[in-house]
């Protein structure tokens, strides 16, 4: 499956939220941090994030299919704020070719952080997948401890 990365465009700002909010509302639902997770950004927020952080379209056949939201920690460190797909594109194996791509694209960047649900399982796995290691948690709430992650490059 051909894919695009693109810089997001002010104008996709709404139609990118939309495929966020479909992207993590079940995790609101499962873990209820409603003051943290994406599905709850407002529009202004969401363009805000855009114009302060690497912020990317994903294309497939031509189609918005999600984003990606980076944020330079320094130049040699990115943290991996979030990858979202519509649900018609996930489970194809978009995300890893994603993650790659990103690798390449930035090669100055010899550190990537991230992190994600501790229970989890299956995003804990394509990151290890990956080459993430973990490096530490931290509880949200009473139902949600997200797990860091980091990735040495070379």
């Amino acid at each position: 499956m051909k894919f695009k990365i693109l810089p997001s465009k002010n104008t996709e700002a709404y139609e990118l939220l939309k495929i966020q909010r479909e992207a993590f509302y079940s995790d609101l639902m499962k873990y209820k941090d409603y003051d943290t997770n994406p599905a709850t950004e407002s529009l202004e927020y969401f363009l805000f994030k855009m114009q302060n952080s690497l912020h990317y379209s994903i294309f497939v056949e031509d189609k918005l299919a999600g984003g990606i939201c980076i944020v330079i920690q320094t130049y040699t460190h990115y943290y991996l704020s979030s990858i979202f797909l519509s649900s018609r594109f996930q489970n194809k194996g978009l995300g890893s070719k994603i993650v790659q791509e990103l690798e390449r694209r930035f090669p100055h960047v010899r550190k990537w952080s991230l992190h994600t649900p501790k229970d989890d399982h299956r995003n804990r796995h394509f990151y290890e997948k990956l080459g993430f290691k973990k490096t530490g948690q931290e509880p949200i709430n009473q139902y949600l401890t997200l797990i860091n992650y980091e990735k040495n490059m070379r």
